[in-house]
């Protein structure tokens, strides 16, 4: 090879001068792989990476850093505007909810009460007596049906019992009862043994003596005054109250009645001849 045709040798560009440097061949791919080391002419070669140029648009931009507290002041919405209340408006506030809260309280125990009173008031006016005319009320007896003292008693059916006008000497037999001044007495008719009709027999002796109230059911015997003598009941006659008017009629109250006892011939009322 001649002289001429040898490669004339490489300038190096001049320590700040305005040379331009050698243009590297741009690559619009991945770069390509060069040759294993130790080939090619000239010796060993040693590969340089070109790294890759983005194609397209510009990089984008990173968003700024900003504190925590910036940050929710620009996504969080701005807050309303909070209304001022003084010390005297809660206290009113206050004295106005406790009085909404007694008058619902007051009204509700006071309709409660209402009701309840209304329903005990209708319960005891279904079960008392009221203007009863028979038995359990008020008999009128008129004074010709009222007997002579000494006489046998009178039957007064509407009211279920007999009507007896004791001598001072009647009512009691060989220590039974208390002896009374005589006067009326109205005995309920039901024997308190088990309830049976007790009739007066006349007709019937006991002790020698006739006339008595005896049981039909289990033999009770008892006196004119309703003291029991002989026989299974565990006490005398029931009695009622008797109240004499001034015209000599009487007003016999079936509803009051008492329980038989020893003392029943004390119990008469005394009656004008």
């Amino acid at each position: 090879m001649s002289p001429d045709e040898r490669e004339p040798p490489a300038q190096e560009p001049e320590a700040g001068g305005g040379g331009e440097a050698p243009q590297v061949p741009a690559t619009t791919g991945p770069a390509e792989a060069a040759p294993p080391a130790g080939t090619g002419e000239g010796g060993p070669q040693q590969l340089v990476p070109v790294p890759p140029t983005p194609s397209g648009a510009a990089r984008p931009q990173r968003a700024p850093f900003l504190p925590g507290a910036e940050r929710a002041a620009i996504t969080e919405e701005p807050g309303r505007e909070r209304a001022i209340v003084t010390r005297a408006q809660r206290r009113r506030q206050r004295r106005m909810e406790l009085t909404r809260r007694q008058l619902l309280q007051t009204s509700f125990w006071g309709v409660f009460f209402l009701g309840l009173t209304g329903s005990v008031s209708a319960f005891l006016a279904f079960f008392w007596p009221r203007g009863l005319t028979g038995f359990g009320g008020k008999i009128a007896v008129a004074a010709d049906l009222v007997p002579e003292p000494g006489d046998d008693p009178a039957r007064i059916t509407v009211g279920k019992f007999w009507l007896s006008n004791l001598r001072p000497d009647e009512g009691t037999h060989a220590g039974f009862g208390e002896e009374g001044g005589g006067g009326l007495l109205a005995l309920w008719w039901k024997c308190p043994h088990l309830g049976c009709t007790v009739p007066w027999r006349s007709d019937f002796a006991f002790d020698a003596i006739s006339g008595w109230f005896r049981c039909p059911c289990h033999g009770s015997t008892y006196t004119k005054a309703g003291v029991r003598v002989f026989g299974p009941a565990p006490r005398p006659m029931d009695t009622m109250d008797v109240t004499v008017n001034e015209d000599g009629s009487l007003s016999v109250n079936t509803g009051v009645i008492t329980k038989g006892g020893a003392d029943n011939p004390t119990r008469a009322k005394p009656y004008p001849i």
